[in-house]
């Protein structure tokens, strides 16, 4: 690969991705703690709840894991420029499997929001529910 700073390049976005990635999972764990404080109201609200914490938790791991890569696919790239015998191959192969982790990252974020609204509407027909029978 001659441009070995490509996978550099491509950090801040990741980092923005991580950023706004953290914020869903913070928001999530205060609404969680809202819902368990009438834990037998929302258990089932609850339960999906926590499905789309371990989704986020899995889409920011496949981040780091694509920002550790972008970083080793920018140092084995520029091995050889440096005289270190070290086939180039290798860093655009790593560049690729770090896309890979962001494609898959940003997957489970699409699954995550089309679940974010079908939990949303579950729960506020829920509460009409219970504010029709006060």
């Amino acid at each position: 690969m001659e441009k070995w700073y490509l996978p550099i390049t491509i950090l801040p976005g990741i980092g923005l991705l991580i950023l706004s990635t953290s914020n869903l999972a913070v928001s999530l764990n205060k609404e969680m703690e809202e819902l368990l404080k009438e834990a037998t109201s929302y258990e089932r609200l609850i339960s999906k709840k926590v499905d789309q914490l371990q989704l986020l938790t899995y889409s920011m791991t496949g981040f780091y894991i694509s920002t550790a890569l972008m970083v080793l696919s920018g140092i084995v790239s520029v091995l050889p420029n440096v005289g270190v015998g070290l086939e180039k191959g290798w860093g655009l192969g790593i560049l690729l499997l770090g896309v890979v982790f962001i494609f898959v990252s940003l997957v489970l974020l699409i699954v995550y929001s089309a679940k974010a609204v079908r939990i949303r509407k579950e729960h506020f027909k829920q509460c009409l529910i219970d504010e029709q029978d006060n």
